[in-house]
């Protein structure tokens, strides 16, 4: 680390990076004894624009923090969040209310949160979170978001129905809308700026060092300029999904069999080059993956949706012996382990279907798009079904007739699931494979609940430096629960502006 007098040294989080080629760096620079000459000065520098970087700059705004800057290392602004599936969990919005659940509250959200983190989340991270979670929708909706006409549902993990979702089922949609604010407010946008590392002065964040005209995953590529930052730095940068060398580090034991939903710039460079200035990073190795991807296509893909269906009206069973295996309402940690214990004699991925009445959403547009791309299909018949995924006909009917007497009975005492959305089924069914997929990074850097990032020597707050969202570590503990990362982003951008605020 250098004082403010010097060049910086690359820091050790951009050496580790050579070890892949999304995460390499250029040969460590030799410090220099000159003064630095700033390139360019803001208020506040922002690195990353989804979620949590859009609604810091927003909010810095809002708050009257002076010139924002935001620098995004990718051609595209939006991150991970713009092919989010658009799902935000918000306790006591205006439609559950008019849906008559009237017993939910942040306290609620929390509870839940709780027992899916397994001992492991932080309460009073989570209650600062939750309770601008009513603020962060309606700042949406003030930003010109659009929701689904009386559209708020229970998934998985959750023990009331609060989740809504955008109107195309994407987070794109909140993305778009945000930066058309932020820009018509004055935030200064910069796509492909690198940054590779921070200007110190002891454990005081000054600026960044930053290489414009990035062509990503060359880091030795663009034109190095040092920005100044008066107020702060907000790492807003997301976690480390894609980087294949950070998640065998930190987690051997995750499947290599699992694909990953992540935008290719998730590679969690920014962190590391904190970690190498003393910022303090738990839960690395906590690394969640999600029970609704598909091995029928790549990446994000409409399965989440399709599925949201499925667990709630349909049924999960294994291609080995026909049967159901799980508690399909459950949550990500526990259902992922139980689909990818699915497997042939050789180890190989023993995909299982799901399904669900076809009749029942014929023109349901996450239905229409499954079939469209051919991740799911209509099938007219039980032994049509069997058929096609080499499965005992006998078996599987059944376990249809055993799940359709447990939708009767509104009681499932195999695995105790909550059956009152569950429908007895019948062909013609929409089907699909199914199988975890790296989604989510619970690890990262240590803050406090205002998004002050903590020094690992002493737990002391590293001034000028924040971060919020995935870029941080030990909020969610072992898994977070779906539609909880648009509300963690959102809120806590609200958060940090005033932190900053506060601070300066």
């Amino acid at each position: 680390m250098q004082n403010r007098r010097n060049f910086l040294k690359l820091g050790a989080g951009a050496a580790l990076g050579g070890l892949a080629a999304s995460f390499s760096a250029t040969a460590a620079a030799s410090s220099c004894s000159k003064e630095i000459k700033w390139d360019e000065t803001h208020d506040v520098v922002i690195i990353g624009s989804g979620f949590a970087g859009l609604s810091a700059a927003h909010n810095a705004k809002n708050q009257n923090l002076g010139s924002v800057l935001v620098l995004e290392k990718m051609q595209v602004i939006g991150g991970n969040s713009a092919i989010n599936g658009g799902w935000f969990a918000v306790p006591r919005n205006p439609i559950q209310l008019a849906q008559g659940i009237t017993d939910d509250s942040p306290e609620e959200l929390v509870k839940d949160q709780m027992i899916s983190g397994r001992g492991m989340a932080s309460r009073p991270h989570l209650m600062r979170i939750a309770e601008h979670a009513l603020e962060s929708f309606e700042q949406c909706v003030a930003n010109g978001v659009t929701f689904r006409e009386g559209f708020n549902m229970q998934v998985g993990g959750h023990n009331k129905a609060r989740a809504v979702r955008t109107t195309y089922g994407t987070g794109g949609e909140i993305t778009q809308n945000y930066y058309e604010t932020c820009v018509k407010q004055g935030v200064d946008f910069r796509k492909q700026a690198y940054v590779e590392d921070f200007i110190m002065d002891g454990t005081t964040v000054l600026g960044v060092k930053v290489r414009f005209n990035y062509q990503f995953p060359n880091a030795s590529s663009g034109q190095v300029k040092f920005i100044k930052a008066n107020k702060g730095v907000v790492i807003a940068t997301g976690g480390f999904a894609q980087n294949m060398t950070l998640r065998n580090i930190f987690d051997p034991s995750l499947d290599p069999t699992y694909d990953c939903t992540n935008a290719k710039g998730a590679t969690g460079e920014v962190t590391m080059t904190a970690m190498s200035h003393g910022a303090l990073a738990v839960h690395m190795n906590m690394i969640q993956s999600g029970h609704w991807g598909s091995p029928d296509e790549g990446g994000f893909g409409w399965s989440n949706a399709l599925l949201s269906i499925t667990w709630h009206e349909g049924m999960v069973v294994s291609v080995l012996d026909g049967k159901r295996f799980m508690d399909e309402r459950r949550d990500r940690k526990y259902c992922s382990e139980r689909i990818s214990a699915n497997r042939y004699p050789d180890n190989s991925p023993a995909y299982p279907i799901a399904f669900f009445n076809y009749n029942d959403h014929p023109d349901d547009d996450r239905v229409t798009r499954a079939l469209r791309d051919k991740m799911a299909w209509v099938m007219n018949s039980v032994e049509e079904m069997a058929e096609r995924f080499n499965i005992d006909p006998k078996a599987l009917q059944e376990s249809i007739d055993l799940h359709n007497q447990h939708v009767a009975a509104r009681h499932d005492p195999l695995f105790g699931r909550k059956m009152d959305t569950a429908r007895h089924l019948a062909p013609p069914f929409v089907v699909s494979r199914v199988w975890p997929k790296v989604h989510y990074c619970m690890g990262g850097l240590k803050t406090d609940t205002e998004g002050r990032v903590l020094a690992s020597r002493d737990l002391s707050v590293m001034k000028n430096l924040y971060a919020i969202g995935e870029a941080t570590g030990g909020i969610h503990g072992e898994t977070r629960l779906s539609s909880c990362a648009c509300l963690e982003g959102l809120a806590m951008g609200i958060v940090v502006s005033k932190t900053i605020k506060a601070d300066a």
